[in-house]
């Protein structure tokens, strides 16, 4: 399987259950290193200011990976532990959560030949401790 991969912090995750507030999505938010940071930025993908603690912490994009349809688990990101083995959530980690991200940039061009792109998320490590199931 191939990807970039990429560590960071986590915000805003939908990895224990799909986003379907609008289009049914599998997503984080990852701060990654500042060099990355500026690399995104620089190829334009719309980035946004988090916090931790009311204090500015960095730049940060959107990883998604689309839902087709509600009963395909296959779908899902891969999830791992920091010890690599399989891991699954009961709930959104917590923001700022260490996180190793596996991904794919991709672009096309809208039938109106408008340029689009974004990046696929693949896997998930979790780098912090698990959290517990209680």
């Amino acid at each position: 399987m191939d990807g970039n991969i990429m560590e960071g912090k986590a915000f805003w995750s939908w990895l224990h259950e799909p986003n379907i507030s609008s289009n049914p999505e599998w997503s984080l938010r990852i701060v990654p290193s500042e060099i990355e940071q500026q690399r995104f930025k620089k190829a334009g993908y719309k980035m946004q200011m988090e916090q931790i603690d009311n204090k500015d912490f960095g730049l940060s994009f959107l990883i998604r990976r689309k839902v087709k349809h509600m009963d395909d688990v296959l779908e899902r990101p891969l999830l791992f532990d920091k010890d690599k083995k399989k891991l699954e959530l009961f709930e959104k980690l917590p923001n700022g959560s260490n996180v190793m991200v596996k991904y794919n940039e991709w672009e096309s061009v809208l039938p109106n030949n408008k340029p689009i792109k974004g990046i696929d998320l693949i896997a998930v490590m979790l780098l912090d401790k698990t959290p517990s199931l209680f």
